[in-house]
């Protein structure tokens, strides 16, 4: 429930402004005797307890992608924090948050949080398929996830993939191996024998063989030196002259082009969901340098990130001929919601689901604005005050 304010103002907040507010020397006493997994368990038991499955013919969506957090660097250490990083002296330490969120009730499902100097974003990848054990499912995800090995794992695990790649003129692009392919829109399926040899025959056939180097993690050969693959690759145009590449095993039979691009469209939920995470509910204003306490707050912000989903999801909106569809507006619902969870001393809660339902704002589809990447760096303790 911490907002983005000092410590000790955060604890008046909560406790009402009263003498017998506790300090915030004896909070970080008592949170010092939680381990971190300890709320990872709670994520984990909240979502089994409360999650309500939502499927889209047939198949739960889950967005995997990840996000930097950045920390303060007055500690340093090996698994979060970067020596010259973005070519300069200063250190830059943070955490990295790959997840997996269901696109359809807005919740987060998984997370493996990684320190940034040591992240793997396929190995988180991998390590969110293996846990997972719902219903069918298919992993939507962008360029960075993109490794054959994690498609033929989903694929083993009978769930599907939909993951972007490098465009076919990217001389790094997975697709480059996979081709020749047309300079247009296509939908097409490639197979490809992969192999750990480099014979004669073999090099003489890319459009039969795909080398896989020792460097390369591939966990299926099983004492073969060769493996059939087969996936899907489409190629659509997202503007006059811009086109977007994926990788899937959906098949054509459910999912056409069209439903594939709106499918891709549908993974911008959870860069959404990270600005609410971090701006929204203050996952950003971190308030402590410790490790262990920095990921007590991300396990926490989760928890009470699904909570408000969850609320949310069931307020109704009233019906009425407008101009536009509506829908809530999340970040205030949010602010409402953990304002109704600091009440205290027995007074009658406010009705916030009118509060909620009041709150709406217009959908208004296709629109579209630039994206600003810039640095980031951690919010300072210095000077926090509400």
């Amino acid at each position: 429930l911490l907002e983005s304010g000092s410590l000790k103002d955060e604890m008046f907040k909560l406790f009402g402004y009263k003498l017998d507010t506790p300090t915030a020397s004896s909070f970080v006493q008592a949170r010092s005797k939680i381990r971190p997994d300890a709320f990872h368990t709670l994520f984990n038991m909240f979502n089994e307890r409360t999650q309500k499955i939502k499927l889209h013919k047939g198949y739960r969506l889950l967005a995997v992608d990840g996000s930097v957090l950045p920390i303060s660097s007055a500690i340093k250490d090996t698994k979060t924090t970067f020596y010259k990083a973005n070519n300069s002296n200063k250190p830059f330490s943070a955490y990295h948050l790959n997840t997996s969120y269901d696109l359809l009730e807005c919740t987060y499902d998984d997370i493996v949080l990684q320190g940034n100097a040591v992240m793997n974003e396929n190995g988180a990848f991998n390590e969110i398929v293996d846990r997972y054990d719902g219903p069918k499912a298919i992993f939507i995800a962008d360029r960075g996830y993109e490794s054959i090995n994690s498609f033929v794992k989903v694929g083993m695990k009978n769930h599907k993939y939909l993951i972007r790649v490098k465009d076919i003129h990217s001389r790094t692009s997975v697709l480059r191996s996979f081709g020749p392919f047309p300079d247009a829109e296509f939908d097409m399926h490639v197979r490809r024998t992969l192999t750990t040899k480099q014979t004669n025959e073999i090099k003489a056939h890319p459009e039969i063989y795909k080398f896989v180097p020792k460097n390369q993690r591939f966990d299926f050969f099983d004492g073969s030196p060769y493996f059939d693959f087969e996936c899907r690759v489409a190629r659509f145009k997202i503007s006059d002259d811009t086109y977007e590449s994926v990788i899937t095993n959906l098949d054509e039979s459910e999912f056409n082009i069209q439903d594939i691009k709106e499918l891709y469209h549908l993974r911008w939920e959870i860069e959404t969901s990270y600005r609410e995470l971090k701006y929204h509910l203050d996952l950003n204003t971190l308030h402590s340098k410790k490790r262990m306490f920095i990921e007590q707050e991300i396990y926490a912000k989760l928890v009470l990130y699904n909570f408000c989903s969850r609320v949310s999801n069931n307020i109704k909106i009233k019906e009425k001929d407008r101009k536009y569809e509506y829908q809530l507006n999340y970040v205030r619902a949010f602010h409402i919601i953990r304002n109704y969870l600091k009440e205290k001393g027995g007074k009658n809660p406010p009705d916030i689901e009118s509060l909620i339902a009041k709150e709406i704002l217009p959908i208004r589809p296709n629109r579209q604005n630039e994206r600003k990447v810039k640095a980031k760096s951690p919010v300072s303790f210095n000077y926090r005050y509400d």
